[in-house]
């Protein structure tokens, strides 16, 4: 499973951004996203039908927390974000690598702080190659 996560998450993810990087410019953010999460909504509805763990859906809400609202408040700014990032003109490739490359550089503290991660050299390594990386493109 820690495999086909992350082949799952990368392949969803391509088809994320040239979903979002096709969107035409003079369609409405909040339709666009209004579309996108509907969309989102009756997919996970299907998924819930053939989920394993399904014992009844009011049950299941007792064992969430204030989590599942923080990420879908995240989602509109992910959302919004990503898609005025690419109507501002950046390039699919590069607005990946200086995305991912910030987002690791903000959820560094975030992770020693609030899950007790602890940092090596490879990590602090990976993300000085990473941030040079953004350097680069933008010479």
């Amino acid at each position: 499973m820690y495999y086909i996560s992350i082949l799952l998450a990368a392949t969803a993810g391509v088809l994320y951004h040239v979903s979002q990087k096709s969107i035409p410019d003079n369609a409405s953010p909040a339709v666009s996203m209004m579309l996108t999460f509907a969309t989102a909504l009756v997919g996970t509805i299907i998924w819930y039908q053939f989920d394993q763990s399904n014992r009844g859906w009011i049950d299941q809400v007792k064992h969430t927390n204030w989590a599942s609202i923080s990420l879908g408040v995240s989602l509109i700014g992910l959302e919004l974000g990503i898609l005025l990032a690419y109507r501002s003109g950046w390039k699919v490739s590069n607005f990946a690598v200086a995305n991912m490359t910030l987002l690791a550089l903000f959820l560094l503290p975030v992770g020693i702080m609030l899950f007790k991660e602890s940092v090596n050299i490879k990590t602090v390594a990976g993300l000085i190659i990473a941030l040079s990386g953004i350097a680069i493109m933008k010479l």
